[in-house]
């Protein structure tokens, strides 16, 4: 049976085996340089860029048939550490589109037939749409002695205009400075595997990343860490300032941050959800362009 599949978004939980990776480096006809997996014509001069990095193999939602006790069986398979919120069209079901919210790490049965199943289609995303944002002072992202910059903030021009990113932060510092959660919660999802960055459409989807489900039902995305340097696995619990990973450039990326922000799922929407940092004297602060961030420190650190 063929099946459509409709995806609003897809978050890698992954096996890693050793492999070589390849990027072709070029200039277009205006000089400008391009990225590419892809190699261009023998007559273009071209720069191949070697590294060592993990072939994935991608784990999603998935829905599908298989027989069990002589009937044929439609399941559901959520294979996250996170809820999510599917929608299948199908003649089987009496409302169509079906909707339903799967558990995290869970497989559902949905209908049981004697003959094959007429064919459907689906889509999902992450996050339950019953999430309700709750009034959190987020601790500082980041393990550190130091301050860092805040670059980028909220409705930011150069990357967070659209909707999943637009009260996000990008906060400037060194390559391989900590990364701690700002809240305690579950890690849905790690990515790690990426060495590079730039500004081209190349790198939109390459950024390392580490997400946390929160209690409120939100979830934390910790983007552009450095290569191979996650701390956590998916599943893990984690504690407020506990460390995730080291900070880096890749993906879509100017140079070395952290860009956070925190997401909810809005009925098949994925939205970025305005919050503010704890300060020293238990306030709270709404992080703009321009402010420096204290870095909080390592109690466990002899």
């Amino acid at each position: 049976m063929k099946l459509f599949k409709i995806f609003l978004l897809i978050v890698s939980i992954t096996s890693a085996i050793s492999a070589l990776g390849a990027i072709y480096k070029y200039k277009d006809e205006s000089g400008k340089w391009i990225f590419s997996d892809k190699k261009p014509s023998n007559t273009i001069e071209t720069e191949e860029l070697h590294f060592k990095t993990s072939k994935k193999e991608i784990t999603q939602l998935t829905v599908y048939t298989e027989k069990e006790h002589a009937k044929i069986v439609l399941k559901v398979k959520n294979p996250f550490y996170a809820p999510v919120e599917v929608e299948i069209q199908s003649s089987i079901f009496k409302a169509s589109p079906h909707k339903l919210i799967v558990p995290a790490a869970t497989t559902l049965t949905l209908y049981e037939s004697d003959t094959e199943i007429p064919k459907y289609r689906y889509r999902s995303v992450l996050g339950s749409p019953n999430a309700k944002e709750d009034r959190y002072r987020y601790q500082t992202p980041v393990v550190s002695y130091k301050d860092h910059r805040i670059t980028q903030s909220f409705n930011g021009n150069f990357s967070h205009t659209r909707r999943p990113n637009k009260y996000a932060v990008d906060i400037a510092m060194p390559v391989g400075t900590y990364i701690g959660a700002s809240r305690a919660g579950t890690v849905i999802a790690v990515k790690d595997d990426y060495p590079m960055a730039g500004t081209t459409q190349y790198f939109l989807d390459k950024a390392n990343y580490v997400s946390v489900l929160h209690e409120d039902g939100t979830y934390a995305i910790y983007a552009h860490i450095l290569l191979g340097s996650s701390m956590v696995k998916p599943g893990d619990t984690v504690k407020a300032g506990d460390k995730l990973a080291r900070s880096g450039s890749s993906g879509f990326s100017t140079g070395p941050h952290l860009h956070f922000v925190i997401r909810k799922n809005e009925g098949f929407r994925t939205r970025s959800v305005r919050f503010v940092f704890a300060d020293k004297k238990g306030g709270s602060y709404t992080p703009k362009r321009g402010m420096r961030l204290d870095g909080v420190h390592d109690t466990r650190r002899k």
